[in-house]
């Protein structure tokens, strides 16, 4: 959910981020909005009912984790200095997080991508949805699209998202129309680089990539949006729209 604050009028909007719109009349889902209709698979179901009662706050925390690496290694291709203990000696990142970071950091500087693009976000009237891509950058003379995950595993939901990301930019952006793309695993259990130079990988991390191109994933995602806008014909997203304080007085 996204905060925006107009002290002039004194209100507080909390937006939806599940959709996308130009106009804030007609609004359109998010591509991970419309996955949720696709299955996680048989590894992820279980991976969820070994919490129990507790998967809810399982599913918050991993959310919420999620959402911090994305911006440490946001505000790092910025520029920024990241660091674990901040000016008050508190602590900014879980060992687990800082981890991850270390791994990101690892591809970095190994690698040397050239940024194009970081936490862009798209939209397509004519594909019926929008998306925030991660990162878009040219590597090894190609240019791949990356979305960043700190999962316990890569599903096939996974692979539609990077490519519905992907068809967006080329929709939308129409340069540096994108050649590959790739998944950012930072919880991988590889030992360190590929020996036969074939995989883009170090300790604990791997750029994944498919056995198909991402056109032809894209037709997979096609049918889920298709499920998508049948079990939704009416949506809108759930704006919120508040006073920014309030005072009683004798009156009230």
């Amino acid at each position: 959910m996204k905060i925006v604050h107009n002290p002039e009028a004194k209100l507080i909007s909390f937006l939806d981020e599940h959709y996308y719109t130009f106009d804030s009349k007609t609004y359109y889902p998010s591509s991970t909005t419309i996955l949720d209709v696709y299955p996680k698979g048989y590894g992820y179901i279980q991976w969820l009912k070994s919490f129990g009662v507790n998967a809810d706050q399982i599913m918050k925390q991993a959310g919420e984790q999620g959402s911090k690496i994305h911006d440490a290694i946001d505000r790092f291709l910025k520029g920024e200095e990241i660091k674990w203990i901040n000016e008050d000696n508190e602590i900014n990142y879980t060992v687990e997080e800082w981890i991850m970071l270390m791994r990101f950091f690892d591809f970095w500087t190994k690698y040397k991508p050239k940024v194009i693009a970081q936490e862009q976000s798209l939209l397509s009237e004519k594909l019926g949805f929008g998306g925030t891509a991660d990162l878009v950058c040219e590597m090894n003379n190609e240019i791949w699209l990356i979305d960043y995950k700190s999962t316990n595993g890569i599903y096939k939901s996974h692979e539609l998202q990077v490519a519905s990301y992907a068809m967006l930019w080329n929709n939308t952006v129409k340069e540096h129309k994108i050649q590959k793309t790739g998944i950012m695993w930072l919880k991988a259990l590889t030992r360190g680089e590929d020996k036969l130079k074939k995989k883009i990988q170090g300790e604990g991390w791997i750029l994944k990539e498919f056995d198909r191109s991402y056109e032809e994933a894209y037709r997979f995602f096609e049918h889920a949006k298709e499920i998508w806008y049948e079990e939704n014909p009416n949506y809108k997203p759930k704006n919120l729209i508040y006073p920014d304080s309030i005072k009683l007085n004798e009156k009230n």
